[in-house]
C-alpha cells in the first residue's frame, strides 16, 4: 500500500487502491511519526526513497526541461546539495539515461564532490558524459559505476552497502529516433525491508517486458515509479499488472503543467502520478530490523 501526501501545510494524506482503480481515501490528521518507507517527489522523474533510514536518489541532478517538464525547485536543489531533511544520509545515485530532462553531469558532479561517500550507477554514457566533464578529477570517478548493457543482455547486479541493485537494459521510448539512448531499469531493495524500481523513459513494448519475466518474478517489487503514459496506454497498463506486478506504482515524467492539478492528471490516466515536487507516498507493510529503526 502506498499513501498519497501532498505538500500542502493541511498536511492531508490520500490512499492510492491498486494500479488502475484511481481510487482515493481522504485520510486527515498528522503523522505519529516519520513512515519506515517513504518515496519523495522532487521533479520530472527524480525521486528520493527512504527506507529504514536508508536513501537513494533516481533521476535527480538534471538542468533541461526541454520546455515541457519541471526542474528541482532551487530550494530543494540547495538542500539536495547541503544535505539537509529530508535530502540527508543519501547512499547512492541511480540515472537512467543521458537525456538532458534525467542527467547533467555538472550537479551531478557537484553532488558527488560535496559527499565522498555516495556512488554513481548509470550507464557507460552517463559515465562517459561524467568523464568529461570531470577532467582530472579522479577520485570522483572512482565511485561511478558503469553497466555496459545492451537490450537483451543478461541483467547485471550489485551490492553498495545495505542495497542490493539489479539492473536491466530497456530501450528508450520512441522508437528508431531514440536507438542510440541507453536506458536502464533500476531495481534496488534497500535494508532488505523494501524494494523499489525505477524505468527512466522505458518503452511500453509487452513482448520485450514479457520477455524479462524471470528478471521480474526474481524479486518482489513493493513500489514501481513508470513513465506516466504507461497508465494511459493499454500496452503499459498490462506490463505494469501482468509483468512488473509491483505491490503498488506512481507514476512520473509528467508534464510541468500538472503542477497543482494533480487530481484531474491522476483522474485522467486511472492511475497515482506524481505531479507536485514535495508531494510523498509512504511505502506500506514494512519491517525494519531492530538496528534500523
Amino acid at each position: 500500500m502506498v499513501k498519497y501526501r501532498t505538500p500542502a501545510p493541511q498536511n492531508i494524506r490520500l490512499t492510492f487502491a491498486g494500479l488502475a482503480a484511481g481510487v482515493f481515501a481522504l485520510v486527515s490528521g498528522a503523522q505519529a511519526h516519520e513512515p519506515a518507507g517513504e518515496a519523495t517527489y522532487l521533479a520530472n522523474a527524480g525521486v528520493l526513497v527512504s527506507v529504514c533510514g536508508e536513501k537513494i536518489l533516481f533521476d535527480a541532478f538534471y538542468e533541461d526541461s526541454y520546455g515541457r517538464y519541471a526542474l528541482v525547485p532551487d530550494e530543494a536543489r540547495q538542500d539536495l546539495l547541503a544535505g539537509r531533511p529530508p535530502y540527508d544520509e543519501v547512499s547512492a545515485l541511480f540515472v537512467s539515461h543521458v537525456h538532458g530532462d534525467h542527467f547533467s553531469p555538472a550537479p551531478a558532479l557537484a553532488y558527488l564532490r560535496a559527499w565522498p561517500d555516495v556512488k554513481l550507477y548509470g550507464s557507460l554514457q552517463v559515465a562517459d558524459a561524467l568523464a568529461k566533464a570531470a577532467g582530472s578529477d579522479d577520485e570522483v570517478l572512482q565511485r561511478v559505476i558503469a553497466f555496459d548493457l545492451e537490450p537483451g543482455a543478461a541483467p547485471a547486479d550489485a551490492v553498495h552497502d545495505a542495497l542490493s541493485i539489479d539492473v536491466v537494459a530497456i530501450p528508450h521510448s520512441g522508437g528508431a529516433r531514440m536507438s542510440d539512448i541507453d536506458n536502464l531499469v533500476f531495481r534496488v531493495s534497500l535494508n532488505q525491508a523494501a524494494t523499489v524500481m525505477h524505468l527512466g523513459d522505458a518503452v511500453a513494448d509487452e513482448a520485450l517486458f514479457a520477455g524479462r519475466q524471470a528478471h521480474w518474478d526474481a524479486r518482489r517489487t513493493d513500489l514501481v515509479f513508470p513513465p506516466f503514459w504507461f497508465f494511459r496506454d493499454d500496452a503499459g497498463r498490462r506490463i505494469l499488472e501482468n509483468n512488473i506486478r509491483a505491490a503498488a506504482a506512481v507514476g512520473v515524467h509528467v508534464p510541468a503543467a500538472a503542477i497543482g492539478q494533480g487530481d484531474g492528471w491522476r483522474d485522467e490516466s486511472g492511475g497515482d502520478l506524481f505531479t507536485d515536487p514535495g508531494e510523498t507516498r509512504v511505502i506500506g507493510d514494512i519491517v525494519c530490523a531492530a538496528e534500523h529503526r
